[in-house]
């Protein structure tokens, strides 16, 4: 089936961890993978004005995911640790898609779920090349076994951003 959705205030936020956390929490058939010769945990938020499920129109949502970077079957893969949506999103689980339901504040500048303990808050610094970390086209999730779910990208201006204040980040220790 294919999925197709305009993303907008796409946050990729990373902090480096050791090799033994990311096995800790990966499946087995995968294996910790570094990128860029680190291993890393990211929290990425977004917004989706709209988009479309095979011939079916999506309703615009919000989601935050938590993620690290493996290996599976000799390819780079996103593994979902943890995905939360707003409403709009829920009809994903009919596809199977690891959503839970959250209330997020997305908006550039901001991504905030009270209910999650996050509070990030950033200003955009210029352009930027997302490395490794925007070229991933695979995303691998725990649902009753691996499941994967092939990601292709369009065209994407690419930003650096600066913290604003000290993050709050409890939704990366659940």
């Amino acid at each position: 089936m294919r999925i197709r959705l305009n993303v907008q205030d796409l946050l990729i936020a990373s902090w480096e961890t050791d090799r033994e956390s990311v096995e800790r929490v990966t499946p087995p058939g995968l294996e910790p993978a570094d990128v860029d010769g680190r291993f890393l945990v990211s929290l990425v938020s977004f917004r989706v004005r709209s988009g479309r499920v095979g011939v079916l129109p999506t309703l615009p949502f919000s989601q935050v995911n938590v993620r690290t970077y493996v290996t599976w079957k000799d390819e780079p893969a996103v593994l979902f640790l943890g995905s939360r949506v707003t409403a709009g999103g829920l009809p994903g689980l009919l596809l199977g898609a690891p959503y839970r339901s959250a209330r997020l504040r997305l908006r550039p500048g901001e991504a905030r779920a009270s209910g999650l303990g996050l509070s990030l808050r950033y200003r955009p610094a210029g352009d930027a090349d997302p490395g490794a970390l925007g070229r991933h086209e695979l995303g691998v999730f725990e649902d009753g076994g691996l499941r994967a779910i092939r990601i292709k990208r369009g065209p994407a201006d690419w930003h650096g951003a600066e913290l604003l204040e000290p993050p709050r980040t409890d939704i990366l220790l659940a």
